[in-house]
């Protein structure tokens, strides 16, 4: 793999990164090294797991853990703390470091000029879900607004690694034959009609009496939720939420509950209990969607 193409995918991750704090960030040049030890999960690292499935391999990201937390910190409008991170914090972590090694992935099939559908970044915590080494390895730092650094490196394994070199220049082009002498043309062949046997449309077949092609799809299970209304908060409020918080929705209490199937809004109606269990009687089909 070429050196230039790492360094063009930290410069997305750059991107990305200042985007997410809202700061000034930057890619340094990267280095090349080569490692033959295996990828581990550990504590004080962030490491996630690249699939495209458009060029056929995968690579691995690792970040400083450390430094993340003081990206969530700035996310957040919180000074980062000394501490473990939360659960919450965490979880931001891992959606942060996904979308920036989706963006690098994006600009490595702008380079390799293939399909960026698919992209899947994942934060695997068993180490057996890593590729095996040996790696070429990618390490650059990331300056954010000179407040900070952000250490980090691309993992590219044998499988990515034959995906990556360099395709080799195609063969230039055979001289041109020297042109034949010109000959008389011949005479064109004499038309004849050409006559084709009738056809028929082919007969269209019913159903059997009691069949339907929708036979064949009433066995597929379809998810059912019944949502008694929604809201939007942002995630400063969500950080915040304890015990006994309360989320005002956009219904009243007397309207009726949305039905849906496979997300789509199907039926409205009323909560009842039957057996102890909470259950829709439906007094509305295929309702109209409400538009702001």
């Amino acid at each position: 793999m070429e050196k230039s193409s790492a360094d063009a995918m930290f410069a997305s991750a750059a991107d990305v990164l200042g985007t997410l704090v809202d700061r000034a960030v930057t890619a340094a040049a990267c280095t090349q090294s080569s490692d033959g030890s295996s990828i581990r999960v550990e504590a004080q690292m962030v490491a996630t797991l690249t699939e495209i499935p458009s060029a056929g391999f995968s690579f691995v990201t690792r970040y400083d853990k450390s430094s993340l937390g003081q990206v969530v910190g700035l996310m957040l409008g919180t000074p980062a703390g000394d501490g473990e991170m939360d659960a919450m914090q965490l979880s931001i972590v891992a959606e942060t470091v996904a979308q920036i090694s989706s963006a690098m992935a994006e600009r490595l099939t702008q380079q390799l000029k293939t399909a960026s559908e698919n992209i899947v970044s994942t934060v695997p915590t068993e180490a057996s879900a890593f590729p095996a080494p040996p790696f070429a390895s990618y390490q650059a730092v990331l300056d954010v607004a000179g407040e900070f650094s952000v250490a980090m490196v691309i993992d590219f394994d044998g499988v990515a690694l034959a995906k990556l070199e360099p395709k080799p220049e195609p063969a230039p082009p055979p001289p041109p034959k020297p042109a034949a002498v010109a000959r008389p043309a011949a005479a064109p062949p004499q038309s004849r009609p050409v006559s084709f046997a009738p056809l028929a449309p082919t007969p269209i077949r019913p159903a059997p009496p009691g069949k339907s092609n929708l036979d064949l799809v009433h066995d597929i299970p379809l998810e059912v939720s019944a949502v008694l209304g929604k809201t939007a908060i942002s995630l400063r409020d969500v950080v915040a939420l304890q015990t006994g918080s309360v989320l005002e929705l956009d219904k009243l209490s007397s309207d009726p509950i949305d039905l849906y199937v496979n997300d789509i809004l199907i039926a409205r109606g009323e909560v009842v209990v039957v057996d102890d269990k909470f259950a829709i009687k439906i007094s509305e089909l295929n309702p109209a969607i409400d538009k702001a």
